[in-house]
Formats: C-alpha cells, structure tokens, sequence
C-alpha cells in the first residue's frame, strides 16, 4: 500500500480522452449523457483508508465513490448494472476486472490505473479487449 499512496493518492484532473464516446456508446449510455459525459472534465481522488483504496469521482451532475480491498472480490452498480469486480496490484498498476451479474448482454470491463509521465493514465477495456478507452489525469497541487 505504501506504493500506492506514493504514486496514485492525491487528486488528478482530466485533461484528454481517446475513444471515450466510442466507449460510452458500446456501454449502452444513451445520446445526450455521452455527450455530456465528454465535455466534462472529472476531478479524481485517490486516497488509501488502511487497507481500502478509495477513488471518489466527481464531474458536476454525476459524483461517484469506489471502495476495494486489493485481491478480494466486491460488488459495485455501475450506472444501473450490478457488477461483480476483483482489484488488484501488479507492476506498478492497479486493476479492476469488471463482470456483469444481472445483465448478461452486458460485456466484461478492464480498468487500470498507472502513472506514466506524471499523468494518471486510466485505461478501460471492453470485452476482449476490442476497444479501449484511455483518460489522462494531471495531479492537481
């Protein structure tokens, strides 16, 4: 955990997307909340409570806060879909596996975090990988 508070805690603001429109649309989120969702600039918080890590999301109309224990499988909603998720650390990158349980047209999501030229680099997969989303955070002072 030590590495991770020395690397990911603080709070980072977007600065760019690659393919965050294609990967909304792929997720079923309707016209006007992609639209929205693309011309925001979330603020992230990543802070680290004993041995949870805690990223709280905040992007005007939609706040959101996550909770995971490294290697121990949880459940979050995501946006109306109960997903079963398991985190873990590895090389320096944290990653969330992301599995629909009550909607199984739903496809399975990757979402890792790493630091890579003093940016928070959040990359999400859909599927096998076909598509892939990549957001760049920079650290806020």
């Amino acid at each position: 955990m030590d590495e991770i508070k020395e690397k990911f805690c603080g709070k980072w603001k977007l600065d760019r997307s690659e393919n965050f429109d294609e990967f909304l649309k792929e997720m079923g989120v309707n016209f006007l909340v992609r639209k929205m969702a693309g011309s925001s600039k979330p603020e992230q918080e990543i802070r680290v409570d004993d041995d949870t890590i805690v990223v709280s999301t905040k992007a005007g109309f939609w706040n959101k806060e996550s909770r995971m224990k490294l290697n121990e499988e949880f459940e979050e909603d995501r946006d109306g879909v109960k997903m079963k998720c398991f985190g873990k650390y590895e090389n320096g990158v944290i990653i969330i596996d992301n599995t629909p349980i009550d909607k199984p047209d739903f496809k399975p999501q990757k979402v890792t975090r790493e630091i890579i030229d003093n940016e928070l680099v959040m990359i999400m997969n859909v599927g096998d990988g076909y598509l892939i989303c990549k957001r760049y955070f920079k650290r806020l002072p």
